[in-house]
């Protein structure tokens, strides 16, 4: 029996004795017999029972990342400096045999225009696709990497494998036509020339009546998701109908049986879906989970640098298999419930079960040569005063609203809303304002040092900048504050005057009111649109680069010159991109040196110190604006921050001292957390950045503000918090309490005169209360902010004493981890995908050494840091702790024993001293040795323990007990299994908390796992057995045979019915091979089209032989048969004696010599493709005489043209071993029978553009070349011969 296996028995031995208490597995000496003095010591052997190991949350947010791709062995590594998640970075990727390199040329992968990192993208996409899923759908993947690591070439790489194995049609959305041109690069840098065709509008462009030309057949499709939802108008007069762009991309597509790729970049724009209730969901979700459901066969792509900053938001990712028909989860509901209640630990578990089923990547660039700042705004006191008196004003307009409600009898149920959120718009404006000076500031001194400055935000105002022009009929002399417009808007429009009833008439009182809240905002002196005010002054337009989304603005013409409204571009024909295009390259080429980005410009653009940039100033990236969406939080930031850039960037994060201006900060800090743990695995990888201090938006944060409103309506302070540590002195607490109460009822959250309670759709809204107190006045709002901030911290360490606080993924720090048995698998058939759930045991030794203690006592040297010595022996000896002062607290300690380490528990500073006395250092050296030594053998009752080896309380050396692989589908048995047993095996409530560890072994590995009480993993899967008997139980009985009311057998269908699944377990997927490569399909890709520069290539020089006389009587149709010999092929006996001799002499040439081709020009492509193979032709004439052909019109002559696939079909052949085949349009009147088999077709198609300039071309080259000959007396006319003396002599010769 192992050692596992008699661990169970022994733990299931103790479980049916009677008495005994159990903690941690082990029976503790009955408390019973004990004396009374000795209770406290009984508290420190219960705590030392409690203990297991010590966690922390790892400093480890990223890993250097390698690539591993077996199968392509001579991949060459990724120039940037890559990083993943360190939790992501235990859990390898599956293997995979995938075939990538028969369609990837060997150039693209050994020059590393496909990196070893890009490769895996592309193998492990690929193999991914080749799984459908049990609902009938072809499985999907997901490219979760950052901004800067090559998305794109992924794609491209995904994209040429698929064309080259015969599928030809794709469908690339993204959010910005402007990308087009980045995919186009990105496919023709690996030497893939697939068309990209300009989305629907250019299918409409070259639809004709009989449909599309043959060029617009196969390709890829570049659309936006803007297109997608769109429709176009279809027919004239009566028959007139529209149809929808996504019915058009079905049709061109070719229905539910396309095999294509869907390539969802920036897929995070899709995000709000709601399944089962689509009304519910945006159009762009909508449309994105219609297009998957009708085309089931379609071989789908995620791709997004940020992926999805909340659960809820990967509704539309239906083809990850995660939940649905034979997955682990019936559907979406019940995959977003698991995961929601169990917070983010099982979201990081999420994420590399993830990886481990192959369905998912996430590297990222190294943020290692990025810098954050925090820059904090303090308010002048002259910005304190407007603030308050915009509060005042708008605390009175609300008080007026609700009067002149009341007067009016006015019933506008979305009055309140709109009230709000244009209160909440005003502030944020007002907030930017204010931060105007400050980040002039920082951007001069920045440009002074060297630097290039960028400056980020989301909004520009634009619409209340449209509204202000429309009052002034489009003119405006000034810079326009949206603040007062925003303000003065709503009280136009939504302050009711009028009294509702038969006769309509106005209130004279809310007309006064209205006239009255109208003057106050030519009072308050607010500050101007901060996006104008910003480019003012640093220099105006001439100077900053801006990329936003806007029309117009204002601006000065000249230094002294009034501010007037002007277009951004006069010449502008609407579209923005190709605007922001422009100014991004005079950003980057170094004509302008401050940048200025807004959400409209936040994807897409390169604002990086880029190698190969003329702009190679290192970046300041200041955030004059926090975005409420992470998604747009990390686009902005990536901008700045890309591969091969010469410095990184400075990011600059700016707020205000204001606490409500945090609520930006916090809900940007919630996100990129949640953010880092869905699709980077440790929530603090999002970016880089910790703003952990920010984030308020928690399960404790919302807890903490339903204790706040409580005790503020019931007049009493929340427990954990002093009335000084929030007021400092300056408030008694009635005083307090009533000033929190005036907030509460300005903030809208409790009704005047209704009663001291909170709204309940208010009382746990974190987000709403931080935006309800910007209208509070300075002084206020970070009183009751602060207030908040103190419950939270309360909450908090509530939480961690009682061993309940959940900070996710945590490392096991021991002096050495050890693996027991090698692990086995359990909860066999409720895995999903390859992953398999496995028990994992280890054996840690948790003690603290006497070195490592002496240096954590420096560490901490404050007043009652140090250790300590117990008053009363413990079995002969006495104990020795080391104490240390928490950070932030007064009277909590961390408490440190030499053989069970640093104790997950905080203890009062009065217990320790209740039970422990101070001592000095070498008084407690022996001491603590001794319990070090002695806790490596045995337990801390001795060698005599009647409980044995299975005794671990105060043992060094712990067992600890994994679930490793597939737990999230198990999570609701596991939690169940606790909840059972947890009072029946008293199981301590620290072992009860099922945490995510990390572990590193003493051989270097690293093991992430959910911590398990290995007792329960037997009964656990005993449960799991008993939810699949009621299936088994049904299945025999509709197997057995019923009795008909005649009294005849009806025996069960000859067809087998499947076998019951057990509960949660995963349908088999169907795994299809692989399809070969079509060498034709992958010539079409990788052969570049003709385009005019490279048609008209500089001509080959062809040497001919010795007489001048030979020039002027050949023929090129004799040139050509002289080639077709040398290359062996028949040649028409009925030739002229002249064509006989050029084809002998053309022969001897041949075999003497080779033909002598100097030939200018590029041929090969920017991206390294293999040119064009030289024609090879013999050598028929003399140095001195000199005859210009071009070569490509030598060598792809057809009877049409088409520049997607002929021109690579009658391009010469690789092999320079034969000569090659020179095909030439034959001259009028020559034998049909020259003409090659392979010219004729049935089918010809229409000249094309580029046709018609081959054959002139060709044309003018024959006409040098052919003889005039008689065709009645077959003379041959001199050199020079004219039509019109060839015509005078064929007349005299009829005649």
């Amino acid at each position: 029996m192992d050692a596992t296996a008699s661990y169970l028995a022994y733990v299931a031995a103790l479980s049916s004795r009677q008495g005994p208490n159990l903690l941690q597995g082990t029976v503790l000496p009955s408390q019973a017999a004990a004396p009374a003095n000795m209770m406290g010591l009984d508290l420190e052997m219960t705590r030392m029972a409690q203990e297991t190991v010590q966690e922390t949350v790892s400093e480890e947010v990223f890993t250097t990342y390698k690539a591993s791709v077996p199968t392509i062995p001579h991949a060459q590594p990724h120039p940037a400096d890559i990083v993943e998640a360190g939790s992501l970075a235990a859990m390898a990727l599956p293997p995979t045999d995938y075939p990538l390199v028969d369609a990837i040329p060997d150039d693209v992968i050994s020059s590393g225009k496909l990196s070893a990192l890009q490769l895996e993208g592309v193998v492990y996409a690929c193999t991914r696709h080749q799984m459908v899923l049990p609902n009938g759908c072809r499985a999907g993947f997901f490219i979760g990497d950052g901004a800067g690591v090559g998305k794109g070439r992924q794609i491209s790489g995904i994209i040429l494998d698929n064309f080259a194995r015969g599928r030809t049609r794709h469908v690339w959305f993204s959010i910005s036509t402007d990308l087009k041109v980045d995919a186009e690069r990105d496919l023709r840098d690996i030497g893939c020339y697939v068309k990209v065709i300009e989305g629907c509008q250019q299918l409409d462009r070259e639809t004709k009546v009989f449909g599309l030309p043959p060029g617009f057949k196969d390709g890829v499709i570049f659309s936006t998701y803007a297109t997608l939802v769109s429709s176009v108008q279809k027919g004239v007069g009566a028959s007139t109908s529209r149809q929808s762009r996504l019915d058009q991309l079905i049709n061109w597509c070719g229905g539910q049986d396309f095999d294509g790729c869907l390539i969802f970049d920036e897929c995070h724009k899709a995000k709000h879906f709601v399944p089962g209730k689509e009304k519910n969901s945006t159009k762009v979700a909508l449309a994105v989970a219609t297009i998957q459901r009708l085309l089931p066969k379609a071989r789908v792509v995620y791709c997004s640098a940020t992926g999805v900053t909340d659960v809820k938001n990967m509704a539309f990712m239906e083809r990850l298999g995660l939940w649905g028909k034979g997955a682990a989860f019936n559907d979406f509901d019940q995959f977003l419930d698991a995961i929601q209640r169990r917070g983010l630990g099982v979201a990081e578990m999420l994420a590399m079960e993830m990886k481990g089923s192959g369905m998912y990547i996430s590297r990222g660039l190294s943020f290692r040569q990025a810098e954050f700042v925090t820059v904090e705004v303090n308010l002048t006191p002259q910005q304190i005063k407007t603030y308050d008196m915009a509060a005042h004003v708008w605390n009175e307009l609300r008080q007026s609203i609700t009067t002149a409600i009341a007067r009016t009898g006015t019933n506008n149920p979305r009055m309140w809303s709109t009230f709000w959120s244009s209160h909440q718009r005003f502030f944020k404006q007002l907030c930017m304002g204010m931060k105007v000076p400050a980040i002039v500031q920082e951007a001069k001194e920045s440009l002074e040092k060297g630097y290039s400055i960028v400056i980020g935000l989301q909004t520009t105002g634009e619409a209340s900048l449209e509204c202000e022009l429309s009052k002034h009929g489009g003119q405006v002399s000034g810079f326009v504050s949206l603040c007062k417009e925003i303000y003065t808007r709503f009280v136009h429009q939504h302050f009711p005057t009028t009294i509702q009833g038969q006769e309509e008439k106005e209130d004279f009182w809310c007309k006064s009111a209205k006239d009255l809240l109208l003057g106050f905002a030519d009072k308050i002196g607010l500050p101007n649109s901060p996006l104008d005010e910003i480019i003012d002054q640093l220099g105006g337009p001439q100077n900053v680069a801006e990329m936003t989304g806007r029309r117009g603005r204002v601006v000065r013409k000249t230094q002294k010159s009034p501010p007037q409204y002007a277009l951004r571009d006069l010449d502008t024909t609407g579209d923005m991109d190709s605007l922001n295009i422009r100014e991004k390259t005079s950003f980057m080429d170094g004509k302008k040196l401050v940048a200025i980005i807004s959400d409209a410009a936040s994807t897409g653009i390169s604002l990086h110190a880029d190698m190969r940039a003329a702009n190679q100033r290192r970046r300041v990236h200041i955030t004059l604006e926090l975005p409420w969406s992470a998604d747009k939080a990390v686009q902005q930031m990536g901008r700045s921050h890309r591969s091969n850039q010469s410095s990184g960037p400075l990011y600059k994060l700016v707020t205000t001292s204001l606490g409500g201006e945090r609520r930006f900060a916090a809900a940007v800090a919630r996100r990129l957390q949640s953010l880092g743990a869905l699709t980077k695995g440790d929530r603090r990888a999002a970016t880089g950045a910790d703003l952990s201090e920010f984030n308020f938006d928690t399960p404790y944060g919302r807890t903490a503000l339903r204790n706040m409103y409580y005790g503020i309506c019931h007049g009493e302070m929340v427990a954990g918090v002093s009335l000084d540590s929030v007021t400092r002195g300056k408030y008694q607490f009635g005083e307090f309490n009533s000033v929190m109460q005036d907030c509460l009822t300005q903030m809208g959250v409790i009704e005047e005169g209704g009663g001291n309670s909170v709204k309940d759709k208010d009382s746990g809204m974190v987000g709403r209360f931080l935006n309800r107190i910007l209208g509070l006045s300075v002084e206020r709002q970070n009183l009751i902010f602060h207030y908040f901030s103190q419950c939270l911290n309360a909450n908090v360490s509530a939480a961690r004493r009682e061993g309940r606080y959940n900070e996710g993924l945590v490392d096991i720090t021991a002096s050495s981890v050890d693996l027991v048995g090698d692990p086995r698998e359990v909860f066999h058939g409720v895995h999903n995908g390859t992953n398999i759930t496995r028990h994992v045991v280890l054996s840690v030794d948790r003690g603290m050494d006497w070195d490592s203690a002496v240096q954590r006592a420096k560490n901490h040297e404050k007043e009652k840091d140090g250790f300590y010595c117990s008053r009363r022996e413990v079995r002969g000896r006495r104990l020795h702790i080391l104490a240390t002062q928490k950070e932030n607290s007064t009277h909590l300690f961390k408490v440190a024993r030499p053989n069970t380490g640093v104790s997950s528990f905080d203890e009062e500073i009065t217990e320790i001293l209740s039970r422990y006395s101070h001592v000095a250092v070498d008084r407690a050296e022996h001491g603590w040795k001794q319990q070090y030594e002695e806790a490596s053998q045995h337990c801390i009752h001795g060698p005599n323990c009647k409980n044995g080896q299975a005794c671990t309380v105060g043992s060094r050396c712990y067992r600890v007990s994994l679930l490793c692989g597939g737990i999230v589908t198990l999570m609701a048995l596991l939690e169940r299994t606790v909840a059972q047993y947890q009072g029946k095996l008293q199981l301590s409530k620290v072992e009860c908390n099922l945490r995510v560890v990390r572990v590193e072994l003493r051989d270097g590995r690293r093991i992430v796992g959910l911590r398990y009480p290995e007792v329960l993993i037997p009964l656990a899967e005993k449960a799991m057995e008993e939810q699949n008997t009621p299936e088994s139980i049904i299945q025999r009985i509709r197997n057995q045979p019923t009795i008909l009311s005649n009294g005849m057998l009806a025996l069960p269908s000859s067809q087998p019915a499947p076998p019951p699944l057990p509960a949660n377990r995963a349908t088999s997927a169907v795994i299809e091979p692989a399809c070969p490569v079509i060498k034709k399909c992958l010539s079409r890709a990788t052969t570049p089209p003709v385009t005019i520069k490279n048609f008209f290539k500089p001509c080959s020089t062809i040497k001919r032989t010795t007489s001048a006389s030979r020039v002027a009587t050949s023929q090129s149709d004799s040139t050509v048969e002289a080639v077709s010999q040398s290359n062996g092929d028949a040649i028409n006996p009925d030739q002229s004696g002249a064509s006989q001799a050029i084809q002998s002499s053309a022969s001897q040439a041949s075999q003497s010599s080779a033909m002598d081709i100097s030939q200018s020009g590029n041929d090969q492509s920017d991206n390294g493709e293999t040119s064009q193979t030289e024609t090879a032709l013999p050598k028929v004439a003399s140095e001195s005489d000199v005859v210009f052909l071009s070569q490509d019109s030598a060598s792809t002559q057809g009877s049409s043209f088409d520049s997607e696939n002929k021109f690579a079909d009658s391009q010469t052949c690789r092999d320079t071993s034969s000569m090659e085949k020179l095909s030439i349009k034959r001259p009028l009147g020559s034998s049909s029978a020259n003409r090659p088999a392979k010219r004729q077709k049935s089918n010809q198609k229409s000249n094309t553009l580029m046709s018609m300039f081959k054959k002139t071309t060709q044309k003018e080259e024959v006409s040098k070349l052919k003889k005039l000959t008689c065709p009645i007396c077959n003379v041959v006319m001199k050199p020079g011969t004219t039509n019109g003396e060839l015509n005078q002599h064929i007349d005299n010769c009829l005649l």
